[in-house]
């Protein structure tokens, strides 16, 4: 090979180089939070996805004062694929507020900038509209809560909002908390028609293993309240590995590509839905499947080999139960691989089961 044609080779891969960049794209950039409760921390979702070809990495988050904060990715964003950003806003004075909150990442010096608005309020003319899951009484904000992309030593936190709605005090309560849990009531005890919250935190290091933990807690009516399924409260929890690698390292690590929608609508109507999805690697070195786990036990899968060489393609099968008497959670399926740079994979599978 002469020395022009290397000159002109090293050119081109430059020239890609800098063509690939990531992209980010949020499903809105402002937030109408509408009234909230005075006192309270109050809790909204943006979601980022990396619409360029590149992984966009969020190098880090600003908030216009310590009554916003905002739980974000540690990990790159891989291109295709969406991520959340949960903003917790603590109302502390009433009347309307703005806030702004500057993104920083990769793919630019400058900041994206989101917003958030609303008034704080000390009472909600319809409270219980903000509140659908309901326990006899009392109401709560939901009855699923994700820590989702957590890492060993993280101390992650969720609130749930809790109102009650019956005619005596109320001690709002979670049973059967695993070891890896903490429930913290705010107030301990709530005046009828009030509104607190109980703080979920997460401990990590008390997590066994790599991918998605699951389990059920009970919200308990009252002192000695017995468990019941119309009472349980879905937890789930993605541990991914850490990755400390050298850019040689990189070079000849797999590559996990496989597509993040299964889409089974055309089956609706059938007792069971199938479909597939391949997975490549496109990778220099063996492509392992460490874990391969469901949300709910209304989907299966199998596939038939979980290290993959490079080159080589595998389908992933998957069958939805259309009439499972038990469906709750994400339509997910989550893969845990030893690709650095894609060590989660979240494929969602979009159904209308019978």
């Amino acid at each position: 090979m002469t020395r022009h044609t290397l000159l002109t080779l090293l050119f081109s891969l430059l020239a890609l180089a800098a063509y690939s960049q990531p992209r980010g794209v949020y499903d809105h950039a402002q937030h109408e939070m509408g009234d909230v409760l005075w006192k309270l921390s109050n809790i909204t979702t943006f979601t980022l996805t990396n619409a360029g070809d590149a992984p966009l990495l969020i190098r880090d988050v600003r908030t216009d004062c310590g009554c916003t904060s905002v739980d974000y990715p540690q990990t790159a964003i891989a291109p295709g694929e969406s991520a959340n950003l949960t903003v917790s806003f603590d109302a502390q004075q009433l009347g309307h507020f703005t806030k702004y909150i500057g993104v920083y990442t990769n793919e630019r010096e400058q900041p994206d900038y989101l917003t958030i608005t609303g008034c704080v309020v000390t009472e909600l003319g319809n409270a219980i509209e903000h509140f659908p899951f309901q326990v006899d009484d009392i109401y709560l904000s939901t009855d699923q809560v994700e820590f989702d992309d957590v890492h060993r030593g993280d101390t992650p936190q969720k609130v749930i909002m809790v109102l009650n709605g019956s005619k005596r005090n109320y001690e709002p309560t979670l049973m059967h908390l695993p070891k890896y849990l903490i429930a913290e009531a705010s107030p301990t005890l709530l005046r009828p028609g009030c509104v607190g919250k109980i703080t979920l935190t997460l401990n990590t290091r008390e997590l066994h293993d790599m991918g998605l933990t699951q389990t059920d807690v009970y919200v308990a009516r009252y002192k000695g309240d017995r468990v019941n399924k119309d009472h349980q409260i879905g937890i789930s929890a993605t541990l991914l590995p850490e990755f400390t690698m050298s850019e040689r390292e990189l070079s000849v690590a797999p590559v996990a590509v496989c597509d993040t929608l299964l889409d089974l609508s055309a089956q609706a109507g059938k007792k069971k839905m199938k479909g597939e999805v391949a997975i490549s690697n496109t990778g220099q070195s063996p492509l392992s499947i460490t874990a391969l786990q469901v949300y709910n036990p209304g989907i299966t899968v199998s596939i038939s080999k979980q290290h993959i060489l490079p080159g080589e393609t595998v389908p992933l099968k998957v069958t939805i139960n259309a009439n499972s008497k038990y469906f709750k959670g994400r339509s997910r399926i989550l893969l845990i691989t030893n690709d650095p740079r894609r060590a989660k994979i979240a494929i969602d599978v979009r159904a209308e089961r019978g």
